[in-house]
């Protein structure tokens, strides 16, 4: 996800500060699952209503660790941090914000961890393949993510290293 979004971040051209900030939020985007018990964050099936309104809350635990922690940025990298989950269309969480209202850097942690997310094998579904995600990625443009960076992401995606290998 790091990696990703830092590709992302440079071709949509932001500052070195904005960079680094990218860089640490993507970092730590989902320390908040340490507040969030092992047998909801490994369970192998569908999380229930109660299970996931759970799991809801690891931006908002992770927008407080980072704040703890008193690191250059962390004021920035919190916010960002709470944001990721965020959808372009308002219906993302905690906030419910919407387009332009999320931060430029967590609109390309939410693509970048959702590429990752689908690219690797985890306890609930098998590794996809780069062309599947990318159609899931499409499909998704306009309500999870920002169109205009959905752009620039498959430009970028395409000569990543990052590219999911199947």
């Amino acid at each position: 996800v790091v990696g990703l979004s830092d590709e992302i971040g440079f071709s949509c051209g932001l500052t070195d500060k904005e960079q680094g900030i990218l860089r640490i939020s993507a970092s730590f985007h989902d320390i908040g699952k340490i507040g969030i018990p092992d047998h909801i964050l490994l369970k192998p099936s569908q999380l229930d209503d109660a299970e996931w309104a759970e799991m809801k809350q690891h931006p908002e635990i992770g927008e407080q660790i980072m704040i703890a922690t008193e690191l250059d940025g962390s004021q920035q990298a919190s916010v960002v941090i709470r944001h990721h989950h965020e959808y372009y269309n308002g219906k993302g969480y905690p906030d419910g914000l919407a387009g332009d209202e999320i931060s430029i850097l967590s609109r390309i942690i939410s693509i970048a961890d959702r590429y990752d997310a689908m690219a690797v094998t985890r306890t609930y579904h098998q590794a996809r393949t780069h062309l599947e995600i990318m159609a899931i990625l499409h499909q998704e443009t306009g309500e999870k993510h920002d169109p205009e960076l959905m752009e620039i992401f498959c430009k970028t995606i395409e000569c990543s290293k990052f590219k999911a290998a199947r």
